[in-house]
This record gives structure tokens, sequence and C-alpha cells, in this order.
């Protein structure tokens, strides 16, 4: 007796489900929107903490359709450059300073301004403002998104080579800072001579003495490890800084608005998250400093907080008027 061969047609309908599965198999694949989130931050900063975090909430609210990828230690370049790349269009999001949007957004510089609040809760009142809300629109018509608008970045501190109690004190002392026109303001209005960097130049540039100093959130100043090199740490308090994490608006608007929805909600979560991850962090980074024998000094700021009270609003005539007194209006409010 003769075998029969199976069905043509049997052979022919599994090739093509096989086929047919391959096809979709890139399909699938191209249909996760991945987003690169830059910061300075290096890996185990409460930063990096809240940002890896929010990776998962983000995969877990959209099904793995959006994901985030952490990228730290300015390993997509400084801030200048990632904030030009995301303005462009790049699928990428990054903490930045208020104050990096003085050329285009002038009055947000405003709120990087040394001694302007003296806790974050009423800085806070500040991003549920109209006035915060005009500049929003001012914002994104300059090619920018504010996505999380609301981050607790940290108490900012001096550490450096000598102890210091007056602005005559930094005479001639140079201060890393941010490439902001803000930010080196500030170290001037403090008596210090401000050089502009990237956060992860700062370590050999203290080693190698091109710097004497840098100023930064007290988890931000030990995870750097710049302790190592000098080894007197100020409390300036010069800032309380809350920081945005911003996007591009071309890419926004790719987004669709369940995408959008899911950054806004898991970022605001985001922001609860980094706050408490802040303050857990000042305290133990605190005890870590002072265990690698770094030598604390508290010092009276009444002179530094009047001096940029008189040295701020003057050094930047592109503000509105009033606009420092309105905003410290809103925060008393």
């Amino acid at each position: 007796m003769t075998k029969s061969n199976p069905p043509r047609f049997t052979a022919t309908l599994a090739g093509f489900g096989t086929l047919f599965a391959l096809s979709l198999a890139p399909l699938t694949a191209e249909a996760a929107t991945e987003i690169r989130v830059a910061y300075g931050n290096q890996p185990g900063e409460p930063v990096d903490v809240a940002v890896k975090a929010w990776a998962e909430r983000v995969a877990e609210a959209s099904d793995g359709e959006l994901t985030l990828a952490a990228f730290p230690a300015s390993q997509l370049g400084g801030e200048t450059e990632v904030m030009e790349q995301a303005r462009f269009g790049s699928p990428l999001i990054t903490i930045t300073a208020y104050s990096n949007f003085m050329s285009s957004v002038p009055d947000l510089a405003v709120l990087d301004a040394p001694y302007l609040a003296e806790d974050f809760d009423s800085k806070l009142k500040v991003f549920d403002s109209d006035w915060f809300a005009e500049q929003e629109q001012k914002v994104e018509a300059a090619g920018y998104h504010i996505v999380i608008p609301n981050t607790v970045y940290g108490v900012r501190h001096l550490l450096s080579r000598n102890a210091v109690s007056a602005p005559q004190d930094l005479a001639g002392v140079k201060v890393r800072v941010q490439n902001s026109p803000m930010y080196v303001a500030a170290i001037e209005a403090m008596g210090a001579v401000p050089t502009p960097m990237s956060l992860g130049d700062v370590y050999p540039a203290l080693a190698q003495g091109l710097v004497d100093g840098v100023e930064n959130p007290l988890p931000v100043l030990y995870g750097g490890k710049f302790y190592e090199v000098v080894k007197t740490l100020n409390l300036t308090g010069h800032m309380h800084t809350v920081a945005p994490f911003v996007t591009g608006q071309a890419f926004w608007d790719q987004l669709s608005a369940e995408e959008q929805q899911i950054l806004t909600e898991t970022g605001q979560e985001m922001a609860t998250n980094l706050r408490g991850l802040v303050e857990q962090e000042t305290a133990k980074s605190m005890q870590a400093l002072t265990n690698a024998g770094v030598e604390v000094h508290e010092l009276d700021t009444t002179a530094f907080r009047e001096r940029a009270g008189e040295e701020i609003p003057a050094a930047f005539p592109q503000w509105s008027d009033g606009l420092y007194d309105r905003i410290r209006q809103i925060m008393e409010e």
C-alpha cells in the first residue's frame, strides 16, 4: 500500500503563518517609543535613582509601549548640548536649570536667583501661579516643553579649600558653576570668581587647581567625590534649587495624548519621590562627608543675602519690571 503525501495546502498555510508572524515581529518592536533621559548626576545619586524608578513606572503605565533609558554622568554631553539636541527633535528629556532659558524666556531665570527662597514649600507655590503658566507658553514658543516643572534638586552649599564667612573671603576664589548666566551672576554676587564647566569635569579641575571650589546640593557633592580634593563644606545655603525636566516641543507633539499624559502623571510621582530621596540623601551625605574628614563650617548668611538682593536684579536688565519682588510676593502668599 502506497502512503500518500501530506496535502500541499497544509504546508503552504504553515509557511504562510510563519511568514506572517515574522512580518509582525519588526512592527511590534518598532511600536515602542524609547526616550533617553540625560543628566549630569552620578549613578546612585537621588536624580539617578528617581529617574530609574520613573522609567519603571512609565513602562508599567504604557504596557511597555513607552520606555525611558537613563543616561547619567553627562554621557550624552553637557547641558547646553543636550538642550539643543532636545530642541531639534531628539527623543530626549533632560533635567536643566531654569536659568538656562535666559536667552529665550529670561524671566524664568529668576527662579535660580540666590537667596530668593528660604525653603522649598514657599518656592513650590510659584509653579501653581498664573505667572508660571505664562512662562510655560513662552517656553513652548521657544521650542521646548516642560514635562516636570517642580523637581526639588536640593539646597546648594559650597565645598572649597578654605572656610568662608563673608563675601570678601571669596575674593579670587574660583568656583565651578554650570554654564548659565544666572549661576555666573550668583557666584559673582557671593564674591567669588565663577568658572563654568560640565559637572563631569569638576573632579580633575579641582585636582589640578583649575578651580578652588564647587557648589551643589550635598548628595551631588558627595556623589562626585569632590571631598577627596577639597575638605571644607561651607553651609552657604545660597539656593533652594527646583529644576525642570524638559524635552523639545517638536518631539512632544509627536507623542499621543495618552503618552503625554503618562509622562506628565508619572513625572509628578517622580518629583514627589525625588524630594523624599533628596531629603534622605542630604542627611546621609552630611554624615558621609564628615566621616570622610570634611570640616563643616556654619556661617551667618546675612551679608550674602543682602548683597544678592542688590546685585542680582541689577545684573539682568532684560527682566520684567519688578520681577524679583513679584516672585517673592507669590512665595509669601
